[in-house]
């Protein structure tokens, strides 16, 4: 599959991930969209917004949108946040829910407290509008993610998140929806079956196209309304995206909540080295052999292949 190609596209935008663990007022203003913020990010939050209105025109009612990524660093707090206060800047009533219940970021950006939530919602400990936090800007509130809770899928899938939704869809014309990273837990391709679409944010020079691929064939799985995508960091207008960075160089916040377990770097790292161990040998046969140069090989790479496999039937 050519993501480069089949990808849809809903628009650059070169603001800074949240991939430090430590969020002061001072780094969040600068990634949370303000009158400081440079024009082109600004214009190119309103353009996501009018793509993201377009793609939402046929849907009657509250649209609830899921905010999500393939792996965590790629900013989707950020862009969840700046989306929302985008299209309250329209004057449609919108809010910001944090369903990250493993590693919430949102309170931290937002610079508000988190002592009631979703979770205490969900769990009958407290009422809607006692955990709805109205913000200063106009038509945004706020619903902070509330106590980290030992079971996130069974809340998130349960009847009182149905419940919740039914009471937002009255009150909103927007909610916009934070979760956890899509190749790590199922919480986001629980939500993206309820909701009306979900974009996805990767980041230049970080995302891996695997890891696109991986995620996009899960959300297929859940019949789930890709809306498109977001690409934090862009300092060109080019597509690519860079070579797999380590994340063993930044403490990753959802290792302590033994997220890792799924491994994804690992079996990817174990894919890997299992190629290269396939490909030295080859081209050891080859050299023994010695009946191909290597410019034959960089010029028919296929052909190689094809042969190296016959070999292996006959014997």
């Amino acid at each position: 599959m050519n993501l480069k190609k089949k990808l849809p596209n809903i628009r650059h935008v070169n603001i800074s991930s949240d991939t430090s663990n430590s969020i002061t007022r001072a780094n969040s203003e600068k990634r949370i969209i303000s009158e400081n913020m440079p024009f082109d990010i600004i214009e190119a939050y309103k353009a996501a917004r009018t793509n993201i209105m377009f793609s939402l025109n046929s849907e009657k009612g509250c649209r609830k949108v899921v905010i999500s990524s393939a792996t965590s660093g790629e900013g989707k707090s950020t862009t969840c946040i700046n989306l929302a206060k985008t299209f309250a800047e329209i004057g449609v009533k919108v809010l910001i829910l944090d369903a990250d219940l493993r590693a919430p970021r949102v309170h931290k950006y937002m610079c508000i407290e988190n002592e009631k939530g979703l979770s205490n919602i969900l769990a009958g400990f407290d009422k809607l509008d006692d955990c709805i936090y109205h913000t200063e800007q106009e038509n945004l509130d706020c619903l902070t993610s509330g106590a980290i809770p030992p079971n996130p899928v069974e809340l998130i899938s349960s009847d009182a998140m149905t419940e919740l939704f039914e009471e937002l869809e009255k009150r909103y014309d927007y909610v916009f929806i934070d979760t956890p990273p899509l190749n790590i837990v199922t919480e986001g391709l629980l939500l993206s079956k309820i909701c009306n679409g979900i974009i996805i944010v990767t980041r230049q020079k970080y995302t891996m196209y695997k890891m696109i691929e991986r995620a996009i064939n899960s959300l297929k799985f859940a019949n789930a309304k890709i809306l498109g995508f977001i690409l934090n960091d862009a300092d060109d207008d080019s597509y690519i995206y860079g070579v797999y960075k380590s994340r063993n160089k930044k403490r990753n916040r959802y290792m302590r909540y033994g997220y890792y377990s799924y491994g994804y770097s690992g079996s990817y790292a174990k894919s890997s080295s299992s190629g290269n161990s396939e490909s030295s040998s080859k081209s050891d046969k080859s050299d023994k052999h010695g009946k191909h140069s290597s410019k034959e090989k960089k010029k028919k790479p296929g052909f190689f292949k094809k042969l190296f496999k016959s070999k292996k039937d006959k014997k």
